[in-house]
């Protein structure tokens, strides 16, 4: 344990030091964040990967030959390590001359593509349905997914000044405690020497920034931490394999995620960059950019004890991280607040609720039958008392009126336990109201369905409803003679 110890203090302090030179550097390339005064370098990426391999290499030497002996020996070591190094150098590039987003997309799926080529896959997926193995065409796929997700996941989180280092920290904790966990003691080395660099680049990025992650930083920091986390779940239980990558994460997988949904929704471009992730949120809620940090350093730190409880085989741990994965989400969409979540939730009620919006069509396939064949006023009544006899509306109230008279002609009466009732009340002020008119040859008349406000999601489909009771409305008021109606 001596030596993760020592590759995690080396790496904090080497990146310390190399990052007043590597700033220097940039201001010279030109990599630098203009739209602060004085600019901020863009140089985190170059002394994350730097602070790293120095402690790498101490432990090497210091531990001779063990330690040597491990890194050498890991064979999954090798392609994430040259997948980041790929990734670095596209970053460093982005942030000296920006490139084109599609254009960064497209390098960013060719190297996670050589990197699964050479070793580093995911090969089983959780579903509801249970594991499932992904095989040979799932799987190249789905791990080309995961490691560009991850590394675009982090890339987006970092929009404010210390959140995806300090994010990123509390996740490289949990992937070096699962990997030492389950026998991956280079992983580990790696993982330790990730979280170290991370902790000694955050005072130069914690509010107000000297020094940015930039592309170069966020992206490789994200590419290495899925690919790490591949590697150093393996021997693992499936669970474990699935579940402490994914929730490790949460904080950068959660925003993504939304983030892409959103766009969807909204029906706009997936690279179209917008002021309304995580740490925007909070910060339109009124907190100052210390305070978002903070509280995104403690919901990150939620998720990684969620995902280390799953390390920890049994009911209760996985209960216990279930409900702790659940306080970091409620943190989280405290401050979301986007309306998208609340129509996705709207739309998993309706699909629970299926079953019953199908049976209330039918309802009204069969009331508007049996309305067009109404040949008197209590057949047009009866009609629409068996039709919302079991209606979500609080109130039906039938108006008819003859053509061309003055309203106060008109009739109205009240459906009450299944009958009409003659009366004529007014709408609430609780209440909101469809009104359905329909015309005969000689009266017409307007069906109101009132429901109170704050009850849930209306089931009836108001579109089947006007192209089919409607008409039959309709039918039955051009055959009902008005002295059926209004007497003699």
């Amino acid at each position: 344990m001596g030596s993760y110890f020592l590759v995690f203090l080396v790496a904090a302090a080497a990146t310390g030091l190399f990052l007043p030179v590597l700033s220097r550097v940039a201001r010279r390339v030109g990599a630098l964040d203009d739209t602060r005064s004085p600019p901020v370098p863009r140089i985190g990426g170059p002394a994350l990967v730097l602070g790293s391999l120095a402690a790498l290499v101490l432990v090497g030497v210091v531990f001779a030959p063990t330690g040597s002996t491990l890194l050498a020996g890991s064979t999954s070591l090798g392609p994430v390590m040259l997948g980041a190094a790929a990734i670095l150098a596209l970053g460093v590039a982005d942030d000296i001359r920006p490139l084109g987003a599609i254009t960064k997309f497209a390098v960013q799926v060719a190297i996670a593509a050589v990197t699964y080529v050479l070793g580093v896959r995911v090969g089983i997926l959780s579903l509801p349905v249970g594991v499932v193995d992904l095989g040979p065409l799932a799987g190249p796929v789905v791990s080309v997914l995961w490691l560009v997700g991850v590394a675009n996941a982090f890339n987006l989180l970092d929009g404010a000044d210390g959140v995806a280092a300090g994010s990123a920290f509390f996740s490289a904790t949990a992937i070096f405690i699962m990997s030492v966990t389950l026998g991956h003691p280079a992983i580990g080395l790696v993982t330790a020497a990730l979280a170290g660099s991370l902790l000694g680049f955050l005072p130069f990025n914690f509010p107000p920034a000297r020094a940015f992650l930039g592309d170069s930083g966020s992206l490789v920091i994200g590419f290495l931490l899925a690919g790490l986390a591949v590697e150093g779940s393996t021997k693992g239980p499936t669970l474990v394999a699935i579940a402490v990558p994914v929730v490790a994460f949460g904080v950068p997988v959660f925003d993504t995620t939304i983030t892409l949904i959103r766009r969807l929704v909204r029906g706009r471009s997936l690279f179209e960059p917008d002021r309304e992730h995580l740490h925007h949120r909070m910060a339109s809620a009124g907190l100052s950019p210390r305070q978002v940090a903070g509280l995104v350093y403690v919901t990150s730190a939620v998720f990684a004890l969620a995902a280390m409880l799953f390390i920890n085989p049994g009911v209760r741990s996985y209960a216990l991280a279930l409900a702790v994965i659940g306080l970091g989400a409620g943190l989280i969409a405290r401050y979301l607040r986007l309306p998208e979540l609340n129509e996705l939730a709207r739309l998993a009620q309706r699909g629970l609720l299926q079953p019953r919006a199908i049976a209330l069509n039918v309802e009204l396939r069969r009331g508007a039958e049996r309305l067009a064949e109404a040949r008197s006023l209590s057949d047009f009544q009866g009609a629409l008392a068996i039709l919302f006899g079991r209606s979500e509306f609080d109130q039906v109230v039938l108006v008819v009126a003859p053509t061309g008279e003055r309203r106060g002609h008109a009739r109205s009466w009240t459906l009450q336990d299944g009958v009409f009732v003659e009366q004529s009340p007014t709408r609430g002020r609780d209440e909101w109201e469809v009104v359905c008119p329909f015309d005969g040859d000689c009266w017409s008349g307007e069906l109101h369905l009132r429901r109170r406000l704050g009850r849930r999601s209306l089931l009836l489909d108001l579109n089947l409803f006007l192209d089919v009771v409607q008409p039959a409305l309709n039918q039955a008021a051009r055959r009902i003679a008005p002295t059926g109606v209004f007497g003699a």
